[in-house]
C-alpha cells in the first residue's frame, strides 16, 4: 500500500503545532512538522514528533466494560450494550433525583464537536448546571481576567507578535519547557534584538536565557505587576491619549498604585529595587512589548486579579491590539481555547455567552428550537464545588471524559470520596488502567486524535482539523459520537442525530457572537481541510489570518467587547494568601511540568523515548535547605502538607530559593505508591474564576532512611546491577495494568502463595487478560525468581590446566573501530586454534610492557599518523632508548591506497621496532579497506609462523558472529534528507536520516556508520558506452558471484577513480575522473576483464550524529557534499536519494570516541564543519540520561548566515542547561578569519580550568589543518595557563591521550 500523508495537529499542549502523519497499512509510521503550518512552521518538540506512539499502545481501551457492582470487576460487553446502560442509568437518576444529580466533567483534550455536544446535552436536555472542565485547573483565571478587562475571553493578538516585539515580559510561565516550539519562536526574536524579562519562583530553563531575571517569592507577582505600573505612571511612561479614548476607571488608579513604591514592593517580593526599576524602564523604552503567562499566574486563589493587572498594564502604556504587543495567556491543552468558547465549564454558553445573561440564554434557545426558559440561570460552583458537592450526595452520577481527575485535581482525598460515593460514575477515555479508570462503574472507550476528525483551537485562536488518520480498536469511538449516542437513546434523537464531526461543527459554527467578536461561521471541516484558520472567520472569509482583534477601523483606537467598548481598569490589591509557611510547613512548594512529559502520563508514559528523556519525579530542595535537613542526591524525601503526603528523591539544586521547593506534578499511581503531588496541594480557590490555587502550598520536607538490606544481599545485588547496566536495560518501572489485569494477578501470586513450585517454573497462560510484552515482563520474572539448574563446574570460570607455552599479546590501535573489529576477530580464531591471548589496544600499552609474541593490527590516521588511541604510546616509543630484542612480531595494517600515505603508520611503527631490536617473523602485511580475503589467506601462514597447536575446546564462549557486518549490510531507508546551507551557501551539507526499523541495528554515540554507496546512473551510462557491452553482461565479482555488468558498475566498481590497471590500458600518465576518462573512449575488453580493471567499490564512513535515546529506531549523519575537482561519490549519491530510498549501511563500532563513563565529567568538543555530527550525538545522549556533566562546543564555518548546522537545536540544548557553553567561528563573516582555535584561545584560561577539573577534550573534523591547529592551540594553552615548558605541555597532553581525555575523530 502506498504511503499518505494526512496533516493534523499536535495533541498535546495549546500551542497548536502542526504535524503530517505519515500511514502506510493503516498504520502511522512517522510523524514529521507541517512546514506550512502558522504556528510551528516544522518545528516540533519531542512530545510531538513521537505523538504517534501512545495510538498503537497495547494498553488502549478497545471494548467497553461495566461492573455489575462496586465491589466486582468491570466485565466487558459490546459497545450498543453499553450506551444503552449508560443511558438508562444517567435517566433513572434524572427521573428520580432531577438535573442537579448530574454532573459532567470533561477536558480542554476533547474536539470542539465534543466539547460543543456535552455542553449541548448538559445545558439544553438535562438542565443540570453542573459541567466542570480540566481547565478549571488551569485556564479559568485567564479568561475570566479578560472578560473582566477586556470584555470576552482569549487573547487580543497572536503569535504573529512573536516575531516583531521588542520586549518579552514572560511571568509564571516556563515556555522553554512546556511550550518549547513557541519558545523557539521567541528566542529567534531575541537573536534579532528583542529582550527577555523573565519573572519565577525558579531559575528555569526560560530564566537561563533571561536578559533580566526576576526570581520573585513565590505569590507576590501581584504586588510587583503594580508596582511597575506605579513606576510607569510615576515617570511618565504611560499613554494617555490611549486611555482616554479606549479605557475607563483610570482615574482611581494613581491612588490605588501609591502603596506599590518600589521600595516597599522590593520587600514584599524579595526583588532588588533596581531590578524592579529596570524591568519598568525596558517597559517603558519598548515601542511593543508582550506579556506571556500562564500557571504561574492562573493557579492562584488571585489568579483573576492577576490577568487584569497585566491588562492595566498593557492598557495603560497603550500597548495592545497592535503588532507586537498585548498580554497574551497561553494554554497547556491542545483545545482549551475551542472549550472555553464553547462554553464547557460553569455557566458559559457556545459563542462566548453565559446562561447568566438573559439574551445569551435566548439565544441558545433558539437554536436549539427549546423552548423559552429550558436553560437555567446557573452556573454550578466550579470544579472543587463539584467533587464536594458528590460527597455530600447531592449529586449522584459523574460522567469523566477525556481527563484523570483522581490524579489532577487538589486534595486529593475529596475527589477519591467523591467518587465513591456516587451512585453512577461514567469514564471515558483511551486507556483502561488511569487511576480515575479504577473507580468506574461504566467504562466507554473513547478514540484518540488521529483516530476521527475533529477541531482543535490552540492558544491563539488558530483552528486546525485533526482528521482521522487511522481507525480506533476494537468498539473505540469518538467522544462527539458516544455523547450523541447516549443523547439519543435518553431521547433526545432530534437534536443529536450527527452522521459526522463536520455536521456537529456546522451547527457549533452559528454562534457569532457580535458582542465578543466570535465567529466562526465563515469554518468548515472542508475549509479546514486546505489549511488553519484563524478565528474571527465570518461567513464569506477567505484570509486565513486575523491577527489583531477588537480593531474594526485600524486608524481608530480599539473597540473592546464592553457595553460601551471601552476596557476596564481595576485596582487589585496584592494580599498575602491563606497558606503561609509556619514552624510545622516551613517550606512554599511549587509544582509544575518537565519538557518531555505531559499531564499524567496518560500517553506521554508510554512512549520509551520520552520516559528516557524524563525518567521519574523528584523534588528540588535548596542547596542551603538540603544540607541543614541532612538530604543528599536520590535521597527519599517526605513532603508533607495539611492534607496529606507523598514521597519523592531529592534533587538538591540552587534553581529554588531557600525556603522553597519544587516538583513535576506527572506521576502517579501506575508509576509507585506516593509519587501523586495533588494529594499535598491545596485547593483553596480564586473567588472570581473559581480557579484552584495549585501553586501555592506549605509542606514539610524530612528524608526518610531507606530500609537497608543484610550485607549479603547487597553484594549479590551489584553484579546484577552491572548486567542490568551492560545488557542496556533501563531500572524496571510498575506495570501500567487494567483492573482485569490487576484482579487476575492478585489471583495468580495468591495461588503461587498457597501452592509453591518445587522444581518448577511457573508462568504466565496465554489466556491470561494481559498484553504480550507484560507477559513477557512477568514470564522473565518468574524465571529470575524459580529457574535455576544445579551448579557445576564451569569452563568459562574453571581453572585451565597450566600452560606451558608463553602468551600471544595482540595489541590494537584503531581509530574508527575497524582495527578494533578485525582484532576481535582473530583473537576468537586464535583461541580456536588453541592460542593463550592477551589482547589490549595500545591505549593501555606503554612500550616496556611488549615482550614475546606480539601481533599488532593497527589502522592509519590523517598523513600516515597513530591513530588516537595509540599516540601516546607512539610518542613512548619514538623516545625510548631501550632494546625489544625479545619480542617478536607480526603486523596487519589497515588502510586505504587511494591515500598517499597508504598504512603509513604500519610501516613507521615497523620500522621502529626494527630499529629497537624487535625481529618480524613474518612481512607486514598492508590491507585496503577490504581487507577480508587479504587476511583469510594471510592467516594460514600466521598459523604456520606460529607452529600448530592441537585445538581444544574455547576457554571462553563464543559470542555468535554479528548479523550485521561490512559484508553483509543491513538495508535502511532514508526518512529525510535536507540541506543545512541556505541557497547561496558555497558549500552544500545535508541532514540524512535513516529509518532502521526492523534492522536490529544498534549504535552508541561516537560509532560510525557504514554506508555503501551506488555509482550515479548517468556514469554508469557513460562506462557502459565505453565498454560496448551489453548491460546484462554476466560479470563475476569477488564475494557476490555473478551479476549483472549493470548491477557491477553500479553496486560493486568505484567509477570515481581509475586504478593502475585500467590507466595502463589506457595508456593514460595521470588519474582524473573516471567517466571524462571514459567519456569519449571505447575499450576493447571481455567481460571476465572487467573486476581488475575497475577499483573496488569502498564503503564510506560517516560519524553517526544522533543518540538513539532521542531519536529511537533512526540514524542520522552530516554530509558535506564535494564536486571540486570531481563529483565525491558516497556523499552525492546519498545527497541524490528521496524519501524511502534504500541505503546499504553497517555500524563501525568504537570503543575509543566515547562519551566518559561518569557522566559527571565535563567535556569539551570542537567539531567545526561536517565534525559537529558526533558532537550532536553526545549532546542528544546527555540530554536524555540527564547527565549532571558540563558540555562545551566549539563549532565553525565560514558563514554564519548558512552554515550555523544545527543552530536550533544547539540553542535548545543551550537553553535546557545540557549546553553549557556554545562558541563560534564564522571564519568569513569579518575581515579576518577566525577559527575555532581562535576561540579555544580567546578562551583559554576557562578552558585550562575544566582540564584540571577532569573534561574529556574531543575534536572531529578535517585532519590535514584543522586537527593539528586545534592540538597546536591545546598545547599553548595548557603551557600558558599552567605555567609549563612546551615540553611539559606535550607530556600533559600525551597523559591526556594515554588516559582517554583526549581523543579524536578526524579525517
Amino acid at each position: 500500500m502506498t504511503r499518505e500523508d494526512i496533516r493534523s495537529v499536535c495533541p498535546y499542549c495549546g500551542v497548536g503545532c502542526g504535524i503530517v502523519l505519515e500511514v502506510e497499512n493503516h498504520q502511522i509510521v512517522k510523524v514529521r512538522g507541517d512546514t506550512e503550518h502558522p504556528t510551528n512552521g516544522g518545528r516540533l518538540c519531542t512530545k510531538g514528533s513521537s505523538c504517534d506512539k501512545p495510538v498503537s499502545s497495547s494498553t488502549r481501551l478497545d471494548m467497553p466494560q461495566i461492573r455489575p457492582h462496586r465491589t466486582s470487576l468491570p466485565v466487558p460487553t459490546r459497545m450498543d450494550a453499553a450506551i444503552r446502560e449508560t443511558a438508562r442509568r444517567l435517566k433513572q437518576i434524572l427521573e428520580e433525583y432531577g438535573p442537579d444529580a448530574i454532573s459532567l466533567y470533561v477536558s480542554g483534550q476533547m474536539s470542539l464537536e465534543a466539547q460543543y455536544l456535552a455542553n449541548k446535552l448538559v445545558k439544553g436536555y438535562l438542565r443540570t448546571q453542573h459541567i466542570e472542565s480540566n481547565s478549571r485547573l488551569c485556564m479559568a483565571a485567564a479568561g475570566a481576567g479578560y472578560k473582566l478587562s477586556l470584555g470576552a475571553d482569549a487573547p487580543p493578538g497572536s503569535y504573529e507578535d512573536f516575531d516583531c516585539t521588542d520586549l518579552f515580559f514572560v511571568i509564571g510561565a516556563n515556555m522553554a519547557d512546556c511550550h518549547p516550539i513557541l519558545f523557539l519562536r521567541l528566542m529567534d526574536r531575541k537573536r534579532q534584538g528583542a529582550k527577555l524579562i523573565v519573572v519565577d519562583p525558579r531559575r528555569t530553563a526560560t530564566a537561563d536565557k533571561a536578559d533580566l531575571f526576576l526570581q520573585i517569592r513565590p505569590g507576590t507577582d501581584l504586588a510587583l505587576l503594580n508596582s511597575i505600573l506605579h513606576i510607569l505612571a510615576r515617570d511618565d511612561a504611560i499613554d494617555p491619549d490611549f486611555i482616554a479614548s479606549a479605557t475607563k476607571d483610570w482615574s482611581d488608579m494613581p491612588a490605588f498604585l501609591a502603596d506599590y513604591s518600589p521600595e516597599r514592593v522590593a520587600g514584599i517580593t524579595g526583588l532588588p529595587q533596581d531590578d524592579i526599576e529596570t524591568a519598568a524602564r525596558w517597559i517603558a523604552e519598548a515601542d511593543a512589548w508582550l506579556t506571556l503567562w500562564t500557571m504561574g499566574l492562573n493557579q492562584s486563589t488571585s489568579g483573576a486579579w492577576n490577568t487584569n493587572a497585566i491588562c492595566n498594564l498593557h492598557l495603560a502604556t497603550g500597548a495592545i491590539c497592535r503588532p507586537g504587543a498585548g498580554p497574551f495567556s497561553l494554554t497547556g491543552q491542545p483545545n482549551a481555547m475551542g472549550g472555553r468558547e464553547m462554553g464547557y465549564m460553569g455557566p458559559g454558553l457556545p459563542g462566548q455567552r453565559s446562561a447568566l445573561i438573559d439574551d445569551d440564554r435566548a439565544f441558545v434557545e433558539q437554536q436549539w428550537k427549546l423552548p423559552a426558559g429550558t436553560i437555567r440561570k446557573a452556573g454550578g460552583h466550579g470544579a472543587i464545588g463539584m467533587f464536594e458537592a458528590m460527597t455530600r450526595g447531592e449529586i449522584r452520577a459523574c460522567w469523566i471524559i477525556c481527563t484523570n481527575p483522581v490524579v489532577t485535581v487538589p486534595r486529593r482525598a475529596n475527589v477519591t470520596a467523591a467518587l465513591k460515593a456516587a451512585e453512577l460514575v461514567i469514564v471515558q477515555d483511551t486507556y483502561a488502567d488511569t487511576e480515575t479508570a479504577a473507580y468506574a462503574d461504566i467504562l466507554l472507550p473513547g478514540a484518540l486524535w488521529a483516530e476521527g476528525d475533529g477541531v482543535l483551537v490552540n492558544s491563539d485562536r488558530t483552528m486546525t482539523l485533526a482528521r482521522q488518520a487511522v481507525s480506533a480498536p476494537g468498539e473505540a469511538m469518538a467522544d462527539w459520537d458516544i455523547i450523541a449516542r447516549v443523547a439519543c437513546e435518553m431521547g433526545f434523537e432530534e437534536a443529536f442525530s450527527f452522521s459526522s464531526a463536520a455536521e456537529v461543527f456546522a451547527e457549533a459554527s452559528r454562534f457569532t457572537n457580535p458582542k465578543t467578536g466570535y465567529d466562526i461561521s465563515g469554518v468548515s471541516h472542508s475549509r479546514l481541510k486546505s489549511g488553519p484558520v484563524q478565528w474571527p472567520s465570518q461567513m464569506g472569509d477567505t484570509v486565513p489570518r486575523h491577527p489583531i482583534r477588537y480593531l474594526p477601523d485600524p486608524n481608530k483606537p480599539p473597540v473592546f467587547a464592553t457595553d460601551d467598548g471601552k476596557a476596564v481598569f481595576h485596582p487589585r490589591p496584592y494580599l498575602p494568601f491563606e497558606e503561609q509557611p509556619d514552624e510545622d510547613f516551613p517550606f512554599l512548594l511549587n509544582t509544575g511540568r518537565l519538557q518531555h512529559q505531559w499531564h499524567t502520563l496518560t500517553k506521554t508514559g508510554r512512549v520509551d523515548g520520552l520516559n528516557k528523556l524524563n525518567p521519574g519525579p523528584f523534588v528540588e530542595i535548596a542547596l542551603a535547605d538540603a544540607e541543614r535537613l541532612g538530604i543528599g542526591k536520590e535521597d527519599p524525601v517526605e513532603l508533607r502538607s495539611r492534607r496529606g503526603t507523598a514521597v519523592l528523591p531529592a534533587r538538591p539544586t540552587d534553581r529554588v530559593s531557600p525556603g522553597t521547593c519544587f516538583t513535576p506534578f506527572h506521576w502517579n499511581d501506575r508509576f509507585g505508591e506516593n509519587l501523586t503531588i495533588n494529594a499535598v496541594t491545596g485547593d483553596f480557590t480564586d473567588p472570581v474564576s473559581l480557579q484552584p490555587g495549585i501553586k501555592h502550598c506549605a509542606v514539610s520536607l524530612s528524608r526518610i532512611e531507606p530500609v537497608s538490606a543484610p550485607a549479603e544481599e547487597n553484594a549479590a545485588t551489584m553484579p546484577l546491577d552491572h548486567l542490568t547496566q551492560h545488557l542496556g536495560l533501563v531500572a524496571s518501572e510498575p506495570l501500567a495494568l487494567s483492573v482485569e489485569s490487576r484482579q487476575w494477578l492478585t489471583g495468580f501470586m495468591e495461588g503461587l502463595r498457597l501452592a509453591p513450585p518445587e522444581n518448577e517454573l511457573p508462568f504466565v497462560p496465554p489466556s491470561a487478560p494481559l498484553p504480550i510484552e507484560q507477559k513477557a515482563r512477568i514470564n522473565g520474572l518468574l524465571a529470575g525468581l524459580y529457574a535455576r539448574s544445579p551448579v557445576t563446574k564451569d569452563i568459562a570460570v574453571s581453572e585451565s590446566p597450566t600452560n606451558t607455552h608463553p602468551k600471544l599479546l595482540i595489541r590494537w590501535a584503531s581509530q574508527t573501530g575497524r582495527a578494533e573489529g578485525l582484532a576481535q576477530e582473530l583473537i576468537i580464531w586464535l583461541k580456536e586454534s588453541g592460542h593463550d591471548v592477551d589482547a589490549m589496544s595500545l591505549e593501555s600499552c606503554k612500550p616496556a610492557d611488549l615482550s614475546g609474541t606480539v601481533l599488532f593490527v593497527i589502522s592509519t590516521f590523517g598523513d600516515g599518523d597513530a591513530p588516537d588511541s595509540a599516540s601516546a604510546f607512539w610518542d613512548e616509543l619514538r623516545k625510548t632508548q631501550g632494546s625489544l630484542e625479545d619480542v617478536r612480531y607480526a603486523m596487519v595494517a589497515l588502510g586505504d591506497s587511494s591515500y598517499a600515505n597508504f598504512c603509513g603508520f604500519g610501516r613507521a611503527l615497523d620500522e621502529r621496532l626494527i630499529a629497537l631490536g624487535a625481529t618480524p617473523f613474518m612481512p607486514r602485511l598492508d590491507c585496503e579497506p577490504d581487507y577480508e580475503e587479504t587476511v583469510e589467506a594471510w592467516q594460514h601462514r600466521f598459523l604456520a609462523a606460529l607452529g600448530i597447536k592441537e585445538v581444544s575446546e574455547p576457554d571462553v564462549p563464543l559470542p555468535d558472529a554479528p548479523a550485521i557486518t561490512r559484508a553483509a549490510p543491513a538495508i535502511a531507508r532514508v526518512s529525510l534528507n535536507r540541506c543545512l546551507t541556505g541557497s547561496g551557501s558555497d558549500k552544500e551539507t545535508r541532514q540524512i536520516v535513516l529509518n532502521l526499523s526492523g534492522t536490529g541495528l544498534h549504535y552508541e554515540p561516537g560509532d560510525a556508520l557504514g554506508v555503501w554507496p551506488c555509482n550515479a546512473g548517468s556514469t554508469v551510462e557513460t562506462i557502459l558506452n565505453s565498454l560496448g557491452l551489453p548491460s546484462d553482461t554476466t560479470v563475476s565479482v569477488r564475494g557476490h558471484g555473478p551479476v549483472s555488468l549493470k548491477d557491477a558498475l553500479t553496486r560493486h566498481f568505484d567509477l570515481s577513480r581509475p586504478s593502475s590497471a585500467l590507466l595502463e590500458k589506457l595508456g593514460a600518465q595521470s588519474a582524473g575522473y573516471l567517466s571524462e576518462l571514459l567519456a569519449t573512449t571505447k575499450l576493447d575488453v571481455q567481460a571476465q576483464e572487467l573486476p581488475n580493471l575497475f577499483r573496488r567499490m569502498q564503503p564510506r564512513l560517516y560519524s553517526i550524529a544522533s543518540s538513539l535515546k532521542a531519536c529511537p529506531e533512526s540514524v542520522h549523519i552530516t554530509v558535506g557534499v564535494n564536486n571540486d575537482p570531481y563529483p565525491g561519490l558516497c556523499s552525492n549519491w546519498l545527497a541524490s536519494l528521496h524519501e524511502g530510498s534504500e541505503v546499504p549501511v553497517f555500524l563501525q563500532a568504537t570503543s575509543q570516541f566515547r562519551l566518559p563513563e561518569d557522566d559527571a565529567k565535563p567535556v569539551i568538543m570542537v567539531g567545526p564543519g561536517t565534525g559537529i555530527a558526533p558532537f550532536r550525538a553526545f549532546l542528544q545522549e546527555r540530554a536524555a540520561c540527564n547527565s549532571p556533566g558540563r558540555n562545551w562546543l566549539f563549532f565553525g564555518e565560514r558563514h554564519e548566515e548558512n552554515g550555523f548546522y544545527y543552530r536550533e537545536e544547539l540553542e535548545g540544548f543551550m537553553t535546557q542547561g545540557c549546553l553549557t557553553h556554545l562558541h563560534t567561528a564564522f571564519s568569513r563573516d569579518q575581515g579576518q578569519r577566525i577559527y575555532v582555535q581562535d576561540r579555544m584561545e580567546e578562551n583559554g584560561e576557562e578552558l585550562w580550568n575544566w582540564l584540571q577539573e577532569g573534561a574529556y577534550f574531543y575534536v572531529c573534523g578535517d585532519a590535514a589543518r584543522m586537527a593539528r591547529d586545534v592540538d597546536s592551540a591545546l598545547r599553548r594553552i595548557v603551557a600558558r595557563y599552567g605555567n609549563m615548558s612546551s615540553e611539559q605541555a606535550d607530556d600533559y597532553v600525551s597523559n591526556l591521550t594515554r588516559n582517554g581525555r583526549y581523543v579524536r575523530d578526524v579525517y
